[in-house]
């Protein structure tokens, strides 16, 4: 049997509803499928491995320096920031020292963190620890992994594509191909999700 993944995006129980399913012989396809949809909009959003929208920590994330007095971190909005060390050395020592909190500021929300020191231009010479994420899933990004997911449950279900499927008002036809992002895209959440997308920006060096 499969879990529900500790990050997923959205219920089973939310998933069901949508469906109209109020037995239990779905309910192992239905967990893979939330997992699976949870996994394709992280990656759409540029997450990578290891990295979620449900709150997670982050430990010993190591950074290069930026030659500015800016760090961009790599997961937003930011919970909560527990450790920001500098490398004792330009070589590859396990030797740091923590930067105390009174030298640097943090936009939670942006999840930049700013120095009222230049960051020294090299590999590896921070490191950070640190809670980003959200407590609790915006509603607009459970409920497009809900969409998500019950396409993926339907298609599962009949061992083919869906081809078209009214919701309410509104009828969705779907192209040939159901995989990845054009899924996503035909589903119309890549509007929802849009300002979930992360764009690194990394500072002029």
């Amino acid at each position: 049997m499969t879990a529900l993944n500790s990050w997923a995006l959205t219920s089973e129980a939310d998933v069901k509803e949508s469906l109209g399913i109020t037995g239990t012989s779905q309910d192992n396809l239905i967990r893979r499928k939330i997992n699976q949809a949870t996994d394709m909009i992280e990656s759409y959003c540029g997450k990578n491995n290891g990295q979620h929208f449900k709150s997670t920590t982050y430990t010993n994330e190591e950074y290069d320096g930026t030659g500015t007095n800016q760090l961009i971190l790599r997961n937003a909005p930011v919970i909560s920031l527990s450790n920001f060390s500098e490398r004792n050395t330009t070589e590859n020592d396990n030797d740091w020292t923590t930067i105390e909190s009174r030298d640097y500021f943090v936009d939670l929300t942006a999840g930049v963190i700013d120095c009222r020191f230049g960051i020294l231009n090299y590999w590896n010479l921070y490191k950070v620890t640190y809670v980003a994420g959200f407590t609790t899933i915006p509603s607009d990004l459970a409920e497009a992994c809900v969409m998500l997911s019950c396409a993926l449950v339907e298609s599962a279900s009949t061992g083919a594509s869906v081809k078209k499927k009214t919701q309410g008002p509104k009828t969705i036809e779907y192209y040939d191909s159901v995989q990845g992002e054009s899924l996503i895209t035909q589903l119309g959440i890549d509007d929802m999700l849009q300002r979930y997308v992360r764009i690194s920006i990394l500072p002029d060096k």
